[in-house]
């Protein structure tokens, strides 16, 4: 595929390249998986080798697991030795995350690709406005207990593996509507997406074994090469950003989350036709 992407342009592989080092950045410094980024890059970058919408956004959202997982392996390891991953939450969620993370694997094959793209894009507006509310979009004072407790991650899970959000991207507003904190939740995101993103990569792989019109490359849906042009980036950029995640004030950490969010719904908005 290295080979299909040059013959587009050189900026192709540029993209990719600057998309790894921005997955690196959102998921080193605010707990964000980059399926964010990924998905929408490489929606765009497919668009003329895969003819079939649903192959598209299901080849994408396969990669961009790829990506997320290289990506969070590093950063989870950074936030491990800089001691910013609450276990507490790690070990209150973790269950819910996983588990709703096989029911998003298992709905894959039925949502089309349009819906899943509209979703994709109205979830992350909610959760912008969310984060910008700041402690006006508090729900509770504090995480609820089980049962009850164990539908959020649920949802979180089931949201990342079926659409291609790490998980660690949802977890840190939703957790912001339990009154923690986003320097408490950014170290357990990043071990969320890495719980996620390898049983979603391993379960796209499998889903589209066999699948015509897909790159060479491609085991299933997970293309290899732009999934390693992206992942390798991340994995030198993200421990970097760990570290300085720990040290910005949080409500900066907000606002950057949020205008993260905004810029690519945007951007998937306008792809699709609906801003224009």
């Amino acid at each position: 595929m290295l080979e299909d992407l040059a013959a587009h342009g050189a900026w192709t592989l540029v993209a990719l390249g600057l998309g790894g080092v921005a997955i690196g950045l959102v998921g080193g410094l605010l707990g964000i998986g980059g399926g964010v980024i990924a998905v929408p890059l490489l929606l765009e970058l497919f668009a003329p080798t895969v003819s079939s919408d649903a192959g598209r956004a299901a080849l994408a959202i396969g990669t961009g697991q790829a990506a997320i997982l290289l990506s969070a392996m590093a950063a989870a390891i950074a936030h491990g030795k800089a001691g910013t991953i609450e276990g507490s939450i790690v070990r209150a969620w973790m269950p819910g995350i996983l588990g709703g993370g096989l029911i998003g694997l298992a709905l894959v094959p039925l949502i089309p690709a349009s819906v899943a793209v509209a979703t994709f894009a109205s979830v992350m507006i909610l959760l912008g406005v969310q984060m910008m509310a700041g402690a006006r979009g508090v729900l509770a004072a504090s995480i609820p207990k089980p049962p009850l407790g164990w539908l959020p991650p649920a949802l979180i899970g089931a949201l990342s593996a079926g659409l291609g959000i790490g998980a660690g991207t949802l977890s840190g507003p939703v957790l912001g509507l339990f009154n923690t904190p986003l320097n408490r939740a950014v170290g357990a995101g990043a071990v969320f997406n890495l719980a996620v993103a390898l049983p979603a990569t391993l379960g796209f792989m499998v889903l589209g074994y066999g699948q015509p019109g897909l790159p060479p490359d491609a085991v299933g849906h997970v293309s290899l090469r732009a999934a390693a042009l992206l992942g390798l980036p991340a994995i030198i950029v993200a421990p970097l950003a760990a570290r300085l995640s720990a040290r910005l004030p949080v409500a900066l950490l907000r606002r950057l989350f949020a205008v993260c969010l905004f810029l690519i719904a945007a951007r998937i908005l306008w792809r699709e036709g609906i801003l224009g």
